[in-house]
């Protein structure tokens, strides 16, 4: 079921300018654009926990903060988000008793790029001074300053300016999946040599603990080697007694 949120214009993006930049980006292994266009005030996305007037949840938030703006978002694999166990771990709110990012993305997120179709630019801003009193002062009066959004058009002309910028974001994430896919490989290794080194820890003595007729079992040669080395006190006369004095080791 779609959401909007009242108040803003909802805009979606004509297919011949999604359809160019799939030429461009290409396709993931889903089948998915690797780099979607989305309008600012339309795309909305799903959080949960706690909101600010203490409503448990889920709640509908702004992607893009509500900007009315074209915005490039790139397609991320499933595997530069880490495990489902390290995703629903850090996702916990104990508070709330809810994952706050809600279902590992099995087929990857599309996030904003690093590059945007607007620049933001802050106008106003500064000090005057206002008309001196009877005794000669002047009040110092602070400007007020706005935020302010110049968006581009969604016109060919702009998308083959981004082209570099999406190529580059392609390298990078290919360089996200191989690290992300090594830094697991590497948590696994670990993991398994974890639970190796606990299974003999926790295995249980041979025989039950008792030892057989002709051998023992790892407890009882322990146990014997302390008792022997306990007994081998040799002093300076002893080792007189057995090599003689002056003795060399060849």
């Amino acid at each position: 079921m779609p959401w909007h949120i009242i108040g803003r214009e909802m805009r979606t993006c004509p297919p011949e300018y999604q359809e160019y930049v799939d030429k461009i980006g290409g396709l993931n292994r889903f089948g998915g654009s690797n780099f979607r266009i989305e309008w600012g005030e339309t795309e909305t996305e799903f959080v949960w926990g706690i909101d600010a007037i203490g409503r448990k949840g889920q709640h509908v938030i702004s992607k893009h903060g509500g900007i009315p703006a074209w915005f490039i978002t790139s397609w991320k694999p499933p595997e530069c988000f880490g495990t489902p166990e390290l995703w629903y771990a850090m996702s916990w709110d104990p508070e709330s008793k809810i994952h706050t990012l809600g279902e590992f993305p099995w087929r990857g997120l599309y996030l904003p790029s690093s590059f945007n179709l607007y620049v933001r630019k802050v106008t106003g801003g500064g000090i005057r001074y206002g008309v001196q009193d009877a005794h000669g002062h002047r009040q110092i009066i602070e400007e007020p300053t706005r935020m302010e959004i110049d968006a581009m058009p969604l016109a060919f002309w702009v998308l083959d300016l981004l082209i570099p910028n999406m190529l580059k974001e392609i390298d990078v994430t290919y360089e996200q999946k191989r690290v992300a896919m090594q830094n697991r490989k590497l948590a696994e290794q670990a993991a398994a040599r974890q639970r190796a080194y606990d299974a003999y820890m926790d295995a249980a003595p041979a025989w039950n603990g008792a030892a057989s007729s002709k051998e023992s079992n790892r407890e009882a040669w322990m146990q014997r080697l302390k008792e022997k080395a306990a007994g081998m006190k040799l002093s300076a006369e002893d080792v007189a007694k057995i090599l003689g004095k002056s003795h060399r080791v060849h």
